[in-house]
């Protein structure tokens, strides 16, 4: 066996210590750099004689009602739907597939009540759900999924705006977007009115809403 001084073991220990030291610091650099989360994703809404309103998604908190509601518009699910219930001040619902060739003149005037009873409109389904996913205030320019009374966890395509707070909404219903420009476009929704087509943002240029490029609407 080799035998060594005692202070070329010292130097030999502190040599070796030193080489490992850019490793533990690399690794420890490595660990502390984050990749910066996604963007939230963005759709560009038109609705009929209107105008455009451009909404965020909360994928972070409802990431199932998210990526459902993406597939269904990725799909054009939502083009020619009529809002086929408005309650000025309260909530605009649209988003049942039955009402893309229903003539939105025949709903004025009449409850949703009614309209559910003569016409079987608001209960359509794109056959898939989602549960529910509370955790954001229903504040005006939200955007709600409904769901059936009976079953909470089963929540489909149609979907309802906030046009005011209304936070009894909370816990009953997911919140999984909001509007972030053209929210006075909200307010112009008579009952009947349609949805042009939803569209995800793709670009910069699509988030320009009469000069308004994305900023939030109060």
């Amino acid at each position: 066996m080799t035998r060594f001084p005692l202070k070329h073991i010292t130097l030999i220990s502190i040599s070796a210590t030193a080489a490992l030291l850019p490793i533990c610091s690399g690794a420890q650099r490595r660990a502390q750099t984050h990749t910066p989360p996604a963007p939230p994703p963005r759709v560009r809404i038109e609705i009929e004689k209107r105008g455009v309103v451009i909404a965020e998604l909360f994928r972070q908190k409802t990431p199932k009602t998210t990526a459902h509601f993406i597939a269904l518009v990725k799909r054009h699910f939502y083009d020619h739907v009529l809002f086929h219930s408005v309650v000025k001040g309260f909530m605009a619902s649209t988003g049942d597939p039955k009402s893309k060739s229903f003539n939105g003149a025949k709903l004025a005037g009449l409850s949703e009540l009614q309209i559910a009873e003569k016409y079987a409109l608001g209960a359509g389904s794109s056959g898939s759900t989602v549960p529910l996913e509370p955790g954001y205030d229903h504040d005006r320019g939200t955007l709600g999924l409904q769901h059936p009374r009976a079953n909470i966890d089963a929540g489909d395509c149609v979907f309802f705006f906030n046009l005011t707070d209304n936070q009894e909404n909370y816990g009953a219903y997911t919140a999984f977007g909001k509007v972030i420009s053209g929210l006075s476009v909200l307010d112009k929704i008579n009952q009947g009115d349609r949805i042009t087509s939803i569209r995800i943002v793709t670009s910069e240029a699509e988030l320009e809403v009469k000069g308004t490029r994305g900023k939030v609407l109060r």
